[in-house]
């Protein structure tokens, strides 16, 4: 009788059971609707109630400013502070060690990187002779930073972002290290600095102190070039590494970090459509190259030299929209398999 009993309450149990789990997961679901909402809402209030976004983009002259294919893509100048081995006194303005443009396009989500190197010879915006483009910031902040890349490459700089040597440690740290091959081994040392620089050729699992001795070391036949090349080199590896499953967890670790060692214009929205070109929220469609041009200490000064010739073959092999001068047609994008190049192997 008992066991009757047992099998008539069995399907009740299980029905009740079912019922429960559908309830929880439609729970869940409103949970996750209701924090996303929240999360997007706040982001929305804060972007354009509490601090709306500047306009304050840098172009060579209005026809690029306003072109709208062009202000498509996320143009971002990312600039790293001097590192401590300048001969600049402690008080007088920093020259950018580090120039490189993030190209964004959230549509496609691709991202072009353009390494510039510090000694690229340009002329200042109010400025009538010759100038390494590392100088811009020095004597007239990121606007200048912006305004002097602008007129180089002749496409829109729609943000900055300002970095010092102590965020980018920290931010290596914090995502567990980044894999890399190092080339060759590098070897230098500077006692008034305090400064030893020893890394050994093959692969490595460079921590942040490692990584930026890696990224800052230019004592080799390229000089600043070689450590451009390494910059770039580096930021792919670290873009794989930031983005991966793993460090999914320390996003908001990564924003606090980043928040005290960043200076940008940049806000909290426009971040986010960024971040959605990379790895973490789609396929790794990361294409880089470094600024071609040629050696110049033709007037006494060691410059990289890049005519408007090899300034559009750059941008041509990114892909990154540009206008051409004395041209009001917008270059097409590249769409070419992704290209690298390393160049030059040696002076000429």
């Amino acid at each position: 009788m008992e066991d009757m009993q047992n099998e008539q309450q069995e399907p009740h149990r299980r029905k009740r059971r079912k019922l429960r789990w559908g309830r929880l997961i439609i729970v869940l679901l409103v949970l996750g609707l209701f924090v996303t909402g929240l999360f997007w809402g706040s982001v929305w209030l804060y972007d354009h109630i509490i601090n709306p976004p500047q306009n304050n983009i840098a172009a060579a002259d209005e026809n690029i400013r306003k072109n709208e294919k062009l202000n498509e893509r996320i143009n971002v100048l990312l600039l790293g502070i001097d590192d401590g081995d300048s001969e600049a006194a402690e008080s007088e303005p920093k020259r950018t060690d580090a120039i490189i443009l993030l190209s964004f396009d959230p549509k496609q989500n691709q991202v072009a990187v353009l390494s510039i190197p510090r000694d690229t010879k340009v002329v200042l915006p109010g400025h009538k002779d010759p100038d390494k483009i590392n100088a811009a910031f020095a004597y007239g902040g990121a606007v200048m930073a912006k305004q002097t890349v602008a007129n180089l490459l002749r496409v829109p700089i729609h943000y900055y972002c300002l970095a010092d040597w102590r965020g980018f440690i920290d931010v290596v740290n914090l995502i567990g290290g980044v894999d890399i091959y190092v080339d060759k081994d590098m070897y230098y040392e500077d006692p008034y600095a305090n400064l030893v620089i020893d890394i050994k050729h093959g692969y490595q699992h460079m921590d942040g102190e490692t990584a930026g001795k890696y990224v800052r070391f230019r004592k080799d036949e390229l000089g600043d070039i070689g450590r451009v090349q390494r910059q770039q080199k580096f930021l792919k590896a670290a873009a794989e590494q930031m983005f991966s499953v793993q460090n999914v967890t320390k996003i908001s670790n990564l924003l606090a970090t980043l928040d005290k060692y960043i200076h940008t214009d940049l806000n909290t929205l426009t971040m986010l459509k960024a971040a959605n070109s990379f790895k973490l929220f789609g396929d790794d469609k990361m294409r880089s190259c470094m600024l071609y041009g040629k050696f110049d200490d033709s007037s006494g000064v060691s410059y990289w030299y890049a005519d408007e010739e090899a300034v559009n073959k750059s941008l041509e092999e990114l892909g990154i929209p540009y206008i051409k001068k004395q041209e009001e047609t917008v270059q097409p994008e590249d769409e070419q398999e992704q290209q690298e190049h390393l160049q030059p192997k040696e002076r000429q």
